[in-house]
């Protein structure tokens, strides 16, 4: 074969070669800088989702410290409600007692009314009984019980009871001793209620 002839094909298949070596080419570098924006892409996306983390982490640390907050609160109202309850059965407690104090002192009134009643009813029975008997004792200046004249002093000196009536002092406290009621008229007496009577215009003389 002559060697010129072949120089036109040899120069069709080199530029045929070059071009596809020149697409190739294009295509790796087209490949690459795909490569290199996902890359990119990729990174953002990394970046992205490290911020979002980062952000949850931090409302999630927010969150914890309000319901630890909210908690304390809580717990801060129970106790004051607490307390307050404490007060209140305090001051019913008190109240009770007050009002337990304030019944018991109108009870103390109401019997030491009574008794003054009782004692102002005494004391004029007494009175009205020894004036009777001072109003009657003309010559009878004796003792009932052991019927001797009364003395104006000693043991057989003038007395009287509650009810008014006399005797001679010994023979009343021994007859006190025995029952205590008075031999007249019956009624209950006592030792503490024996009483001295002056005036020497009703003994002998």
């Amino acid at each position: 074969m002559n060697p010129g002839s072949s120089k036109p094909g040899a120069s069709c298949s080199d530029s045929s070669l070059s071009q596809q070596m020149k697409q190739n080419f294009r295509k790796m570098n087209d490949l690459v800088v795909r490569g290199a924006w996902s890359n990119a892409s990729l990174e953002q996306r990394v970046h992205q989702l490290e911020l979002l983390n980062a952000q949850l982490e931090q409302f999630n640390s927010e969150r914890v410290g309000i319901l630890q907050q909210l908690q304390q609160e809580m717990s801060n109202y129970a106790t004051i409600q607490e307390k307050y309850l404490e007060q209140e059965q305090s001051m019913q407690l008190i109240v009770r007692e007050l009002e337990l104090d304030r019944q018991g002192l109108l009870d103390e009134l109401a019997v030491k009314d009574l008794m003054s009643t009782d004692s102002i009813d005494d004391l004029s029975e007494e009175l009205n009984g020894l004036n009777q008997q001072l109003n009657g004792m003309s010559e009878d200046i004796t003792c009932s019980i052991c019927l001797s004249p009364w003395e104006s002093e000693g043991a057989h000196r003038l007395v009287s009871l509650r009810c008014g009536h006399l005797f001679g002092n010994k023979c009343i406290r021994t007859a006190l001793r025995q029952s205590r009621q008075c031999p007249i008229c019956m009624k209950r007496a006592h030792p503490a209620d024996v009483r001295k009577i002056y005036g020497r215009s009703i003994l002998p003389s």
